[in-house]
């Protein structure tokens, strides 16, 4: 049967069903994220600083706006304000993904930003009221990590301007995988630099000077779950390149190089007894990995089944 359609009506219905991106919403989350990354990264120096009851009230530094002329409450009080910052702009993009007609699909990941965003905010205030007690910040880690991740993933969406953005099998499988063994990571980093356990292994990759038994066992397991991780975004990345965009496996390129570097940064931790400047630097690179990696879970696509051979 013929197609009546002309020409100039195709054109028009193509036009329409192509992806309509809301470039404010895009670049708001874009910034969001990023700033939510330097959030985190600040968070890591007050970590390894031992800033975390620099200002041993909340929400105020000892009560006060400022000025702060020590260097531990600083820190502390600069990533409040940072943190402040990142709630006002999750606020913002979650409003303005709630009013766009385009981008349809950022408004459940930016719904969940503006959720985690609060819940990370209290969890903050109870870690320091609990005076930095070990279950509080382990649990305001992970609920950080996975807040900078929805923050990407909801940058990524914005910026296809999708009005649904399914996720492949792909991200379901692999890309689920590489994200669990490495949160799994990130938090057995966090529990060595909790622990004192950096020094415990003053060697790399394997233990010849050993420290004391128990803090051993927790640098080897940190160890242990990076070389999981890596195997893990390794897959990921075979799996997805050669269904994979130019961009995506540009990203791809750059996340291997990532984790290369990651990994470089963890031996010169364990080999300079985990000074605050490599461990600093190296938590702070884990995390841009992090980043990375949620992208390209996002954004992964699997090469299409071939139909030759199949009636038409």
């Amino acid at each position: 049967m013929l197609n009546d359609t002309n020409p100039g009506q195709i054109s028009e219905i193509e036009a329409s069903s192509r992806p309509q991106r809301d470039n404010k919403l895009a670049w708001l989350a874009a910034v969001t994220s990023a700033l939510t990354l330097a959030l985190v990264g600040l968070g890591s120096t007050v970590r390894v600083t031992n800033s975390g009851m620099g200002c041993p009230s909340w929400p105020l530094c000892y009560d006060q706006l400022g000025p702060i002329y020590h260097l531990h409450p600083i820190l502390e009080e600069s990533h409040r304000y940072l943190a402040s910052i990142v709630s006002v702009l999750v606020i913002a993009t979650y409003l303005l993904a709630r009013r766009s007609k385009d981008s349809i699909a950022t408004k459940k990941p930016a719904l969940l930003s503006l959720g985690l965003v609060i819940l990370q905010v209290l969890l903050g205030g109870l870690t320091v009221l609990a005076k930095n007690a070990p279950w509080t910040v382990t649990v305001h880690l992970i609920v950080g990590l996975i807040f900078l991740s929805v923050t990407v993933i909801t940058a990524v969406v914005a910026f296809s301007g999708k009005a649904e953005y399914p996720l492949s099998s792909l991200s379901k499988k692999w890309g689920a995988a590489a994200l669990a063994s490495t949160l799994i990571l990130l938090l057995s980093g966090s529990i060595v630099v909790a622990a004192g356990a950096g020094a415990a292994c003053p060697t790399w990759p394997v233990c010849f000077d050993p420290g004391p038994t128990r803090l051993i066992y927790v640098a080897l397991a940190h160890r242990f779950f990076a070389t999981v991780a890596a195997a893990s975004i390794i897959v990921l990345v075979a799996h997805g390149w050669s269904a994979g965009s130019k961009i995506w496996r540009a990203w791809s390129v750059v996340l291997l190089l990532l984790l290369a570097g990651v990994a470089s940064l963890g031996a010169a931790s364990a080999l300079t007894k985990s000074s605050p400047f490599w461990a600093d630097i190296h938590l702070i690179a884990a995390g841009t990995l992090w980043v990375v990696l949620t992208a390209e879970v996002t954004a992964a696509r699997e090469k299409p089944k071939s139909t030759h051979g199949q009636p038409g």
